[in-house]
Formats: structure tokens, sequence, C-alpha cells
């Protein structure tokens, strides 16, 4: 007996064949579902145990030790469960009230966890579940399968766990973390389970022609506008809160995908009139999973910058060699194309990788190794609509932390190279092995991420240093300014000797700033300092009203001392100071011109202050906002950047970087930015950077990663040549394929 691709035995309805081939294959597709969530919970505890927590490392011990016997029990269940299915149905017992006992509150929380999972994923997998419960019905002869009967089921997989896990002895709230671990895997894997079942009866003849009636609804509640009008604010941030926790879009993200597939179908209506209106017929998504298998195994030449005419969409060029590979393998003639739910996802990867290659600084040899990672993506969005909906989806995440440690990378240092090295193998690895197993990419995400957080850790020293010296110079500004503020109001408007003026705008502002920067403007050596400016300054006035020198006020030399010591003015060079500074109030007193006392005191050792330098890449801070031409709804917008918070940065001569938000200066509220290795390239106010995005030296990235941000460019895109009023709802396949 000949066997299909998908481990089916060809021409065959017999019900014995067919349940085997379809144990084969939920063992192999859930023993692994099974081994990443016991794998997930050993992490958990371990992370839980490390902080000092005893309980969970007496149970990450336990778990360690029954892993494997939860395992084999699991399995023997569901052998059991494809077993019974070819046995005669049982009649449904009837409840004796007799038999009815009180559970324990440990247990009671244990079966509400166990029908959450039953619900949540009951929901999420509606129309294909349905599709499955009816082709096993016909399949066994039963007029229907009841939900414990589907040994792929979520009833029945729930209970086979809470079975499975009598081998643990943990407290309840560890198994509830396994069913939570349980139900988030499930949601991603029971879906490619799911299909190829379903493939597998429809081609054998069992029902291939019946419909869904149900829709698809988000785990772990229905949550979309259209069911819940009025919700109030809190209702909704639950909800979201919900959503975010198992990985999930809100509703504004699946509103936003369905209009996103509205532009996409109005805009190929709009691009290619001729293509919509094509006859022939559309290949299978079997043989496009084929052609693209094919594809992914071949040399990656024919995506890379240069290889055809760049004035043709990605999208575009993805079409033609598909279809050209689906013909040359014959899969159909010239009339042959996609169907709309597979040019979705073909037209959609593109877009987003041509955003993606051109928004974001990559190197030449990058852009050529990210190009790599087309046909596996491509493969990703045809058999699994998700990547495009859920923020948590392992492609998805592997995207992004190829993006953050690509982009910017020119490999200057040793460090950069190393990262870089292990982007490409994390490439090699995903183009090699996807077999349409997603579960590689959660696997090479999470090793390229814990290489990015170690490299992350020696750039942060690099940022707190950037964002320490910035602070230090903002502290030294502002204690210059509170210094120069005070004696100018002590000064007032006279006009002074050389020697004053020197003692005071020199000797004195540094003293009084380092007092200012070690003690704070409260110390009593400040209020000295400031009190022994103003009794020279009155000396000074009486000085010019004429009163003899030996009656004028006795200046306060301890305090004068201590002043000149800060500049490093001590002993003999102090004394000489204080003498330089008598002699000129004598001269005053016996009725000497001011102006015509030119008598010096020595020059202070200590520099005066610097003039602010530019800032590195030629990113210069405008200086004032007086004449600065801003939008004020931008610089408010630019005021509510958080720290991390990523943008994109073009100097004068045109070079492009990516910039984060580093620091925000509570002196100043200046927002530090620094580029991928930590070093700072700008520091600015609000009003300067809606300057600068005005000039088109800023750019806002609108989504928080890679993906995110693509996909809002995508949308921009073709709204923008989409003609108004022609981006509605989609409707037809297209509206189909927003949920599938």
């Amino acid at each position: 007996m000949t066997m299909q691709g998908d481990s089916f035995p060809a021409g065959s309805r017999d019900p014995q064949l067919l349940l085997a081939a379809m144990q084969r294959i939920s063992q192999e597709q859930l023993g692994l579902a099974l081994e990443r969530i016991l794998r997930r919970a050993d992490d958990y505890l371990f992370d839980s145990s490390s902080n000092g927590a005893g309980a969970e490392l007496t149970a990450l011990r336990d778990l360690r030790r029954a892993r494997g016997q939860i395992a084999q029990r699991f399995d023997q269940l569901l052998t059991g469960g494809f077993r019974k299915l070819q046995e005669a149905p049982m009649l449904a017992r009837a409840v004796d009230a007799a038999s009815l006992s009180l559970v324990t509150d440990e247990a009671l929380e244990e079966q509400l966890a166990t029908e959450q999972v039953v619900d949540g994923l009951g929901r999420y997998h509606a129309p294909a579940l349905e599709l499955l419960d009816k082709r096993l019905a016909a399949l066994t002869e039963r007029p229907v399968l009841m939900a414990s009967d589907n040994p792929v089921g979520p009833k029945f997989l729930a209970e086979s766990l809470g079975s499975a896990l009598i081998a643990l002895d943990v407290s309840t709230s560890v198994r509830i973390i396994i069913y939570k671990y349980f139900e988030r895997d499930l949601s991603t894997a029971l879906a490619p389970l799911y299909d190829r079942l379903n493939s597998g009866l429809a081609a054998a003849g069992i029902l291939p022609h019946i419909k869904p009636t149900k829709r698809a609804e988000p785990l772990p509640h229905p949550n979309q506008p259209s069911e819940v009008p009025a919700a109030d604010p809190d209702t909704v941030a639950v909800a979201n809160a919900v959503a975010t926790q198992f990985g999930m879009t809100g509703p504004g993200d699946q509103a936003m995908f369905s209009s996103l597939l509205g532009l996409l179908q109005s805009w190929r209506q709009a691009m290619h009139p001729a293509r919509v209106a094509d006859v022939g017929p559309s290949m299978s998504t079997s043989d496009m999973m084929t052609v693209l298998s094919r594809l992914q195994r071949e040399p990656a030449k024919r995506f890379e910058p240069g290889s055809v005419d760049s004035r043709i969409p990605l999208a575009e060029q993805l079409r033609r060699e598909l279809l050209s590979s689906a013909r040359q393998l014959g899969m159909g003639g010239e009339n042959l194309k996609l169907s709309n739910v597979d040019e979705d996802a073909v037209d959609l990867v593109g877009m987003l990788f041509d955003v993606l290659l051109d928004e974001r600084h990559f190197e030449a040899d990058v852009r050529s190794k990210i190009n790599r990672l087309l046909v596996p993506y491509i493969k990703v969005a045809v058999k699994d609509r998700r990547l495009f909906l859920y923020k948590a989806h392992p492609a998805r995440r592997l995207l992004n932390v190829v993006a953050e440690a690509s982009e910017g990378n020119r490999g200057e240092s040793p460090q950069e190279r190393e990262l870089m090295a292990r982007v490409d193998g994390t490439i090699e690895r995903l183009v090699a092995e996807f077999n349409e197993d997603i579960a590689i990419f959660e696997t090479l995400e999470h090793e390229l991420r814990g290489f990015l957080e170690q490299h992350r850790k020696r750039i942060e020293v690099t940022e707190r240093r950037a964002a320490e010296a910035q602070r230090g110079k903002e502290r030294l500004e502002q204690a210059r300014e509170g210094v120069s503020v005070d004696l100018a109001i002590s000064r007032d408007t006279r006009e002074l000797p050389p020697a004053f003026d020197a003692f005071i705008n020199q000797y004195t502002a540094h003293h009084l700033t380092q007092v200012v920067l070690r003690e704070g403007k409260d110390s009593p050596r400040y209020s000295d300092a400031i009190n022994a400016v103003t009794s020279l300054l009155v000396g000074f006035d009486h000085a010019e009203l004429g009163v003899p020198f030996d009656r004028l006020p006795e200046l306060p030399k301890p305090v004068m001392v201590s002043i000149l010591e800060s500049s490093g003015i001590t002993g003999q060079a102090a004394d000489e100071v204080l003498a330089t500074i008598e002699r000129t109030l004598q001269r005053v007193s016996a009725g000497e011109d001011v102006s015509a006392i030119a008598e010096q005191l020595p020059v202070s050792p200590v520099p005066p202050a610097p003039e602010p330098a530019p800032d590195a890449a030629g990113l210069h801070v405008v200086a004032g906002k007086d004449g600065l031409e801003f939008d004020p709804a931008l610089a408010e917008r630019m005021r509510a950047l958080e720290v991390g918070t990523w943008v994109q940065l073009t100097s004068e001569s045109g070079r492009v970087e990516p910039a984060k938000v580093s620091w925000i200066s509570p002196i100043s509220s200046r927002l530090l930015f620094v580029n991928r290795r930590g070093i700072r390239v700008l520091v600015a106010s609000a009003e300067e950077l809606a300057a600068m995005a005005q000039l088109g030296r800023l750019q806002l990235r609108e989504g928080d990663t890679a993906f995110d941000d693509a996909m809002h460019q995508v949308m921009g895109k073709l709204k923008a040549t989409v003609p108004a009023g022609d981006g509605a709802t989609p409707a037809g396949p297209a509206s189909e394929s927003a949920t599938a």
C-alpha cells in the first residue's frame, strides 16, 4: 500500500488504515508539543527556584523525575483513544446522583483549569475541529462524535494531560501552570495537526466537500469589537491584558489585519486587473508547499539585490517564481494561478520584506542574508495565517530578533562580528531544517535572543556611562547657571576693577559650583561664600564713596581663603591675592578712577567652562528654541517618547542610523539617544526633535518591533496607492483568509 505525503494510505477508505495513519501523525506532533510544554514548565520552576523559592525547587526535582512517565502515560492514553474509535460507540450512561461527591478546593481548581483549556481551544479551533468531528463520525459510522471521543480534541487531550500528571507530586498551582502552558502551546500546535488530518481524510473521500459552519474565536474569550459594542474601558483593558498574556493581539490589531486584507485586495485589482480576471486553475496549497520546499533547497540567489529588475516588487517576483517552478514540475499550464488566500500570503510577506529591507539600516551583506528568509516565511504564512495576528508568534519573534541583531551592525568590533556570525548560523539552520513545523522558529529565536541578551548586557554598560556623563554634564550646567544668576544679583550693575571681577567671576563662581555639586545650594558653605562676596562689594561701595581705607568694613578673609583653595590657590599665593584686593580698595578709597586700576589677579588654574561639543555622526543639537520651526503636536509626541523607544536618524551627510532613547534628563527634559553600540549620538529637547523630524532627519517608528513597524508601513503604502473608498472590509476569499 503506497502512502501519501501526509502518511495517509493512498486510495484507501479502510477505517483501520486511516485511523492508524492519524494516530502516527498525532502521536508525533502532540508528543513534540508535550515535550515543549514540560520544558517550559521546567524553565519556569528553575527560574523560580533560582530566586530562593524552596517549594519550586522541590517541584522542579519531581517534574524532572516524572517527565518520562508523563510523556509515556500521555502517549498510551492517545493510543487508547484511537483504539476506542474502532470499537462500537457506547450508549451514554445516566448520572447516578448517589455517586456524586464533594471535591476538594484543589481538585476544583484543577477541574476549572481543565475546563478553561477545553473551552479556549475549542473556541479557537472551532472550524477545523467541527470538520474533523464530522469526518471521524462518518469514518467510524457514528451519528455524532462526542467531544470526549475525539482523541485529538481539546476535551480528550486536556483530560489525558490530567491523568498523565498523576505521576507528578506537586502543588495545584504548579499543575495549573502546566495547564496554562498546555493551552498556550496547543493554540498553535493544533492548527497544522487538524489541517493535516482533515486534508488526509478529505483526500480519502471522507466528506471531502463539507464546509465549516462555526467561526474561530480568539483565546481565551471572544474579544471582537462587534460582539462587545459598548464595552467599558475597564473591560477592554482587562481583555487586552489577557490577550497580551497569551501572546495574542487585541481587537485593534485584528481589525487592522482585516482592513489590511481589504486594502490588499483593492490594490491587486487596481494594479493587476488582468490577473484578477484570470479564470485558470488555482494551485492547491499542498502543491504550493511542494514548490516552496523546492525553492527553499535551492541556492538563495534569485531574490538578492541586483539579480532582477529592482523596479519589480518583491511580491511580484515571488509570485512569478512560484508559478514558473510549478509549471516546471508539471503542476499546471500557462493559466495556472495562485488561490486568493495563498496570494494574500505571498503579497503580504513580499511587501513586508520589501519595507523591512528598505526602511531598516542593514549592511549590503546582511540584506542578502535576510532575503534567504523569504521562502520559509511564505511557507509559514500559507500554513498559519496567525503570523500576521499573533505578536508572540514564533516566526514573528524570530524575525524581530534577527532584525534587532543585524540593524546598524557594521561588524566594527569582535562582539558585533560574533553576533552576526550567530545570525548567519540561525538563518542557515532555518533554511536547512524548516519542514513546516514552526517549533524550529521558537528554538532558534530562544537561542539567538539568549546570545543577544549577553551582547546587550555589554552594551548596557556603555549606555550607563553615556547617561552618567550626560547627567553629570547637565548637573554641572545647572549648577553654573544657578551660581551665575546669584552672583549677577549680588554684583548688580557695578563696574568693578579687574581684581574684583576675577575674584567673583572666576574663583568664587568655581567654588560655588563645586559646593552645589557636592553639598547642595542649601549648604552653609554656599551661604558663607555669597555673604563674603556681598561683604566685599559693600566694602567697594564704601570705598567709592570716599570712606578712608582704615574705616572700611573688614574683609571676611577666612572665607575668601577657602574660596581660593577650591581653585588650588593656597599659602603665599592666596596671601598675594588678598593683598591685591586690599591695594585695589585703597586706591578706590583714595579717589582713583576704577577704569584706571588695571592690577590683575593671578590666572586661575581652573579652565573655563568648555563650549558644548557637537554630537557624533554630524547630528548637532539645535541651540535654543527661538526660531525653531516645528509642529507643536509633533513636539508633544516627541515629549511622550519613553526610554527604550527606537527612532531612525539621518545625518547631514545622509547616513541613516537607528537610535534608542536611553535616558531622559530630569533637569532639562532633553532626550539622550544612543546607537546599537550604546554610544551617544544625539541629545535634544522635544522641540529640537520635532524640528529635526520636519527637516526629514528623524523618523518615528510606528511599531515596537521590526515586524509591527513593517506591517504599519505596508498598510500606509497600500492606503497611498488604493483610491479612497476602495479599502473597505474585504469580502469573499479575502474575508475568509482573515479568520483562517
